[in-house]
C-alpha cells in the first residue's frame, strides 16, 4: 500500500518530491523523443538510400540491355533453354551436377563469349558485383542462368544452372512493386524491377533486372547484382554518428527542460506548500501570524501565479471566517436551544400520557409522532366532548421545520376550540378553514381527518379535508380502507364545504389513521412502503392492542427503509372500540 507523505521518511520524501518526479518525467519524455527520432531518422535514411540503390541498379540494368546485342542474347537464350527443356527435373537435379552441366558445353562459343564480354564491360565500369543473362520461369519460381559475367569461379553459374526463389522476389523482378504508402509518397510514378535477396551462397544483395523479351513461357532478362555489404557499413557509421549527436541533443534538452520546469513550476509550488504548512501550524497553535500566502512574491504570469493569488484570497477569507466563528457558533447554539425548546413545546402540546382516559372502559387509544426534523408539522389529538362522545383527529401540515410547527399549533388550537363547541366534524372543518384563510399570509395548508365517536352506539361521524383514507380493522381481522369523499385542504381556499361520513364500529373493531409519511416511506432502492404492506401488517395485528399495532407498523417501516433518510413526518393513531360500559 502506498504511503502518505506523513508516513514517509526524509529520503522517501525527497525521492517522491515534485522535483524528483519532474526530473523522471523529463528524462522519460526525452528518452521517448530520442528513441522516436532515432527510429524515424534511421528509417527515413535507410529508405532513402535503398530507394536510390533500387533506382540506380535498375537504370544500370536498362543501360546494360542497350549495350548487349539483343538478337544474339535472344538467340543464345533460345539455344540454352531448348537444352534445359529437353531434360526432366530429375535429370536436372539441383542444377549443379557435372553430367547435367556438360549438356551445355556446346553453347559456349564466340557469340556466348561476346555477350559475356559486353556484360563484363558494364560490370567493371560501374563497379558492380555481377551481370548476367537469365530466364525466369514464373510458374516454377525459378531463375535459369544463361550467360554469367561473374569472374569469381566459386560463384560463377554455368549455362543451365537454376535456382529457386520466393514467389514475391520473382514477381518483383518481373513486374516491379511498391512497398506501401510511404514509398508511394516519396516515389510517385516509378516501380522498379528490383529485388532484395540474402542467400547463403551470395550473401545479402540487391538485384535489378530489365526484360529483353519472351521465349515460350520464359521471360528473358538482363540482370545486375550489387552486394549490400558497403551499404550496411555506411549505415552502421551513420547510426553511430547519429546516435552520438542525438544523445547530446537529448541530454542538453533534458537539462534545459528540467531547469525551466523547476524554476517556473516546482519552486513556486514548493513555496505555496511550505506556506500552507506554516499556515496550518499557526492555526493549530492559535498563533496570530502574518498572512503566509500574501507574503509570497513570484510572478510567473500563468496558472501558478493565479493559484498563488487564489490561495492568498482564501487565506484572507479564512482569517475573516475565523474572526466571525465565535459569533456564528454562539448564534448556532442559541438556535439549537430554541429548536430544542420548540421540540419540547410541540411534544407537550400533543397528548403523550397513555391511556389518556384510564377511567373509560369503552375504548383504547394510542398515537405517536416521529418528525423528520427536530420539529414537525404533523399532529393528532383526542378530546372527551361529553360523557358519551370522543373526538379524535390527525393532521398533516404542508412543510417541515419551525414554520410547519407554528402553523400546526395554530391549526390545533382552532380545531380543538371548534370541537369543544359541539360542532360536527364537517362544520368544524368549514369554520377552521375560514378562520385560517382569513388570517394566513404564509400560503400554508393542512390536511385533516376529524371524527366523533358515540361511545354508546359505536357510531363514528367523520369528515376528511384532503387527508389519507383511514383503515377499519374488523374484530375478525379484516383490514380495509374506508373510502369516502374528500374535501379540500384546510387553508387552501376560503368558503369550502365538507361532508360528514358515518362508520359503524362493533365491539373489537379498530380504526387506524396515519399521515402520508407512512405509505410514502422510501427505501434505499427508491421503493415506497405503500398501503398494501400497511394493510397486510394491520391484518396480522388484528388481535393486538393499539400500542402494539403502532409498534408493529413502526418496526416494519424501519426494516423496509433501512439506512435511507426519513424525508417526512410519520404520525399514526389507532382506536379500539370495546363497546358501551355496563
Amino acid at each position: 500500500m502506498k504511503k502518505s507523505v506523513k508516513e514517509m521518511g526524509p529520503i522517501q520524501r525527497r525521492t517522491n518530491s515534485l522535483a524528483a518526479k519532474t526530473l523522471i518525467t523529463v528524462v522519460l519524455m526525452m528518452a521517448f523523443i530520442g528513441v522516436t527520432m532515432f527510429t524515424a531518422g534511421y528509417s527515413v535514411y535507410l529508405f532513402s538510400v535503398m530507394h536510390e540503390y533500387r533506382a540506380n541498379i535498375w537504370n544500370l540494368a536498362k543501360a546494360e540491355s542497350l549495350m548487349v546485342n539483343r538478337q544474339d542474347a535472344m538467340d543464345k537464350s533460345e539455344e540454352i533453354l531448348k537444352i534445359y527443356d529437353s531434360v526432366s527435373d530429375k535429370e536436372r537435379g539441383d542444377g549443379s551436377g557435372q553430367e547435367y552441366n556438360s549438356l551445355f558445353d556446346s553453347v559456349i562459343d564466340d557469340k556466348f563469349r561476346s555477350l559475356q564480354e559486353d556484360m563484363r564491360l558494364m560490370q567493371n565500369e560501374v563497379g558492380l558485383r555481377n551481370a548476367f543473362l537469365v530466364a525466369i520461369d514464373d510458374n516454377a519460381n525459378r531463375m535459369i542462368y544463361l550467360v554469367d559475367a561473374d569472374p569469381d569461379i566459386e560463384t560463377f553459374c554455368i549455362p543451365g544452372t537454376w535456382e529457386e526463389y520466393e514467389p514475391g522476389e520473382i514477381d518483383i523482378l518481373l513486374h516491379g512493386n511498391r512497398i506501401g504508402p510511404v514509398q508511394k509518397f516519396f516515389d510517385i510514378g516509378d516501380s522498379y524491377q528490383v529485388a532484395y535477396t540474402n542467400q547463403e551462397k551470395y550473401g545479402p544483395r540487391i538485384t535489378g533486372g530489365f526484360t529483353l523479351g519472351k521465349y515460350d513461357d520464359y521471360t528473358i532478362m538482363i540482370c545486375l547484382d550489387e552486394k549490400l555489404d558497403h551499404l550496411m557499413y555506411i549505415s552502421r557509421v551513420f547510426l553511430v554518428r547519429y546516435n552520438i549527436l542525438l544523445i547530446a541533443i537529448v541530454v542538453i534538452a533534458a537539462f534545459i527542460a528540467h531547469y525551466l520546469m523547476k524554476k517556473n513550476l516546482v519552486r513556486p509550488i514548493n513555496l505555496m506548500a511550505n506556506a500552507a504548512i506554516d499556515f496550518t501550524e499557526d492555526k493549530r497553535n492559535g498563533v496570530a501570524a502574518p498572512n503566509r500566502f500574501s507574503s509570497l512574491h513570484f510572478k510567473t504570469g500563468d496558472e501558478i501565479e493565479t493559484l498563488g493569488l487564489s490561495m492568498a484570497e482564501m487565506e484572507s477569507i479564512l482569517n475573516e471566517y475565523e474572526e466571525n466563528l465565535t459569533r456564528f457558533t454562539a448564534e448556532r447554539e442559541r438556535i439549537n436551544t430554541e429548536l430544542d425548546l420548540a421540540t419540547r413545546i410541540q411534544r407537550d402540546a400533543l397528548p403523550s400520557i397513555f391511556p389518556p382516559f384510564p377511567e373509560r372502559k369503552e375504548f383504547e387509544i394510542y398515537a405517536s409522532m416521529d418528525p423528520a426534523k427536530q420539529v414537525g408539522g404533523d399532529f393528532y389529538d383526542f378530546i372527551m366532548i361529553d360523557d358519551d362522545h370522543l373526538a379524535f383527529l390527525i393532521a398533516d401540515v404542508a412543510g417541515k421545520g419551525i414554520p410547519a410547527a407554528l402553523f400546526m399549533m395554530v391549526s390545533k388550537v382552532i380545531l380543538d376550540n371548534l370541537i369543544i363547541a359541539g360542532m360536527t366534524p364537517a362544520e368544524a372543518l368549514e369554520r377552521a378553514n375560514d378562520r385560517i384563510c382569513a388570517n394566513d399570509r404564509s400560503e400554508m395548508f393542512v390536511t385533516v381527518w376529524l371524527a366523533v365517536l358515540d361511545l354508546k352506539t359505536g357510531q363514528v361521524v367523520c369528515a376528511n379535508a384532503g387527508h389519507e383514507m383511514p383503515v377499519k380493522i374488523d374484530a375478525d381481522g379484516k383490514a380495509e380502507l374506508i373510502r369516502s369523499k374528500h374535501g379540500f385542504v384546510i387553508g387552501g381556499m376560503e368558503g369550502m364545504k365538507y361532508k360528514n361520513c358515518e362508520i359503524q364500529l362493533e365491539p373489537g373493531d379498530k380504526i387506524f389513521v396515519y399521515t402520508d409519511g407512512l405509505p410514502e416511506a422510501t427505501s434505499s432502492s427508491n421503493e415506497m412502503f405503500g398501503t398494501d404492506r400497511m394493510l397486510e401488517i394491520l391484518t396480522e395485528s388484528r388481535d393486538d392492542d393499539p400500542k402494539l399495532v403502532l409498534d408493529n407498523i413502526n418496526n416494519a417501516v424501519n426494516r423496509f427503509v433501512g439506512d435511507a433518510e426519513q424525508f417526512d413526518d410519520l404520525t399514526m393513531l389507532c382506536l379500539k372500540y370495546k363497546g358501551p360500559s355496563r
